[in-house]
C-alpha cells in the first residue's frame, strides 16, 4: 500500500527561519484514509523555552489542519504539494515523501496498517522524550487496534458483527444527514444498533472532548434512524476506555463527562483492562441477542 506522508513545522519567529517539528500528516490514495496529529505538548516546551505566549493563530491553524482528516472530499497528494509551497506564517508543511506500507499479515486491515506505521511515523519524527514516555505508558489508542486484529479472525464474533466500520459507508443515510466520521470498532443489529467505539485518552483534552461528542452524535443519529421500537433499557452501544490509559491527563475529566451523559441514555461506558475478557463478554452478549453484521442487517431495515 503506497502512501504519502508529510511533517507540519512550527515557525515562532518566520524572519528567523527556526523550524520545529510539531505534526504529521498521512494519507493514502488508495483507501482515502487521512491521518493528523499534533503534538501541543511540544508546542508548549518550545513557547515555554522561548519565552513566546500561546497563539490562537497557531491553534487556528492546527485546527485547519486536523479537519482535513474530517474534510468529505479526499486529500490528495496534489494538495499536500501545494501546502508545501504556500508560505502560511508561523506553520509550515514540508514536501510530501512516499511510503511503502507491506501488508505481510492478511488478518491485518489496510486501516489497522496505517494507523501503526503512522504512530511509528509520528513517534520517530515528532514526539519528544516525554511523549515517548507516555507512549510506553498508555499505549495510545492499541487496545482498539488489538481488538479489531482478535476479532477479525474470531469466527463467533465476525458473524455477528462488522469489525472497524465507517457507518457513513451506508450511502442511504449519508445521503439524509452530515453524519461524524467516526470508525466504529463493532456494529450490529437486533431490532436496534449495537455498537461500540474505543476512545484514546491520551490525546489532548480539546480532541477528547470533540472525540466524545462526535462518537455520541453519531449514536444519537444511529438511534434516530434504525432503532424499530422504544428503548428496553439495555445499553447496546459502548463508549470503551482502555483503565491502562487512566493516568493522562483527560482521563477523570473524560469519565466525569462520559458517566454524565451516558446516566439516562442507551449508552454504557465500558471501563477494559482484560481485552480477551472484554471480547468474551461482547461474544456473549450479540450471541445471546442473536445480533447480526450490521451490513446484513441494514439491508432488511431502511433509516426512517
Amino acid at each position: 500500500m503506497k502512501t504519502y506522508f508529510t511533517t507540519v513545522k512550527y515557525a515562532p519567529n518566520p524572519d528567523r527561519e527556526e523550524y520545529f517539528g510539531i505534526g504529521l500528516i498521512m494519507v493514502s490514495p488508495e483507501s482515502g484514509a487521512v491521518k493528523v496529529r499534533f503534538s501541543r505538548d511540544r508546542v508548549t516546551l518550545i513557547n515555554r523555552a522561548l519565552g513566546i505566549d500561546k497563539s490562537s493563530l497557531l491553534e487556528s491553524a492546527m485546527q485547519q489542519a486536523e479537519g482535513l482528516a474530517k474534510s468529505r472530499e479526499p486529500l490528495d497528494v496534489k494538495h499536500l504539494e501545494y501546502l508545501s509551497v504556500y508560505e502560511n506564517g508561523i506553520i509550515r508543511y514540508a514536501a510530501p515523501k512516499p511510503l511503502i506500507i507491506a501488508q505481510d499479515n492478511p488478518d491485518e486491515s489496510a486501516d489497522d496498517l496505517l494507523e501503526q506505521r503512522f504512530d511509528r511515523l509520528y513517534h520517530k519524527l515528532i514526539a519528544d522524550k516525554e511523549e515517548e514516555s507516555a507512549k510506553r505508558e498508555f499505549k495510545g489508542s492499541a487496545l482498539g487496534t488489538i481488538f479489531r486484529q482478535k476479532a477479525r479472525v474470531n469466527r463467533q464474533l465476525s458473524a455477528h458483527l462488522d469489525i472497524g466500520y465507517n457507518v457513513q459507508d451506508v450511502n442511504e443515510l449519508n445521503s439524509n444527514i452530515l453524519l461524524p466520521e467516526v470508525r466504529l470498532d463493532f456494529i450490529g443489529g437486533n431490532g436496534s444498533i449495537y455498537c461500540g467505539h474505543f476512545l484514546d485518552l491520551h490525546v489532548s483534552e480539546s480532541t477528547l472532548s470533540k472525540n466524545i461528542s462526535e462518537t455520541l452524535n453519531l449514536y444519537e443519529c444511529l438511534n434516530y434512524y434504525y432503532n424499530t421500537g422504544t428503548w428496553s433499557g439495555k445499553k447496546e452501544q459502548k463508549l470503551i476506555l482502555d483503565k491502562n490509559q487512566y493516568g493522562s491527563k483527560g482521563a477523570y475529566k473524560a469519565l466525569k463527562m462520559i458517566r454524565l451523559i451516558t446516566e439516562d441514555k442507551p449508552y454504557e461506558l465500558k471501563e477494559v483492562e482484560d481485552i480477551n475478557q472484554f471480547m468474551c463478554e461482547v461474544q456473549e452478549e450479540v450471541q445471546g441477542m442473536k445480533v447480526e453484521p450490521f451490513t446484513t442487517w441494514v439491508k432488511k431495515h431502511s433509516p426512517k
